[in-house]
């Protein structure tokens, strides 16, 4: 398990384009996308990266000092079976392309509920529903 989660954190940008990045929500905020070739079911819970790309650039204050980003890529695990998820690492991504703040890896999160009317709960259809009847279970 921390062996696939590391190897998911580890993603270069480089490696984002030969991914195969499905759609599965948006909002005035961004567009939302599960990388489907890192999708990884361990029973009830799936981990998996996913991305947002931003209609502007966001500004915000991680580390004291602010950065512009247009992107976040992060990995999320979620549990089917409870209509649970949470955010374990995320990468925030610059105008320019390269990772301006890192979370690391953050094991520790709280599990929070999957809203059906948002870009979590479109992404918990995606996954443990589409995914799961095409076998990848």
């Amino acid at each position: 398990m921390r062996r696939s989660l590391l190897l998911l954190a580890a993603c270069s940008m480089s490696a984002l384009a030969a991914d195969e990045w499905i759609e599965v929500g948006a909002d005035t905020e961004a567009k939302y996308y599960v990388n489907k070739s890192t999708v990884e079911f361990d029973g009830d819970t799936v981990r998996f990266q996913k991305r947002a790309i931003y209609t502007k650039p966001l500004a915000d204050n991680f580390t004291g000092v602010q950065v512009m980003f247009k992107e976040s890529v992060g990995v999320v695990e979620l549990d089917c079976k409870r209509h649970v998820n949470r955010v374990v690492a995320i990468d925030m991504i610059g105008v320019d392309g390269k990772i301006v703040w890192s979370s690391g890896k953050m094991p520790q999160r709280t599990w929070e509920d999957v809203r059906d009317d948002t870009h979590g709960g479109s992404t918990y259809q995606y996954v443990c529903t589409t995914l799961a009847r095409e076998g990848n279970r």
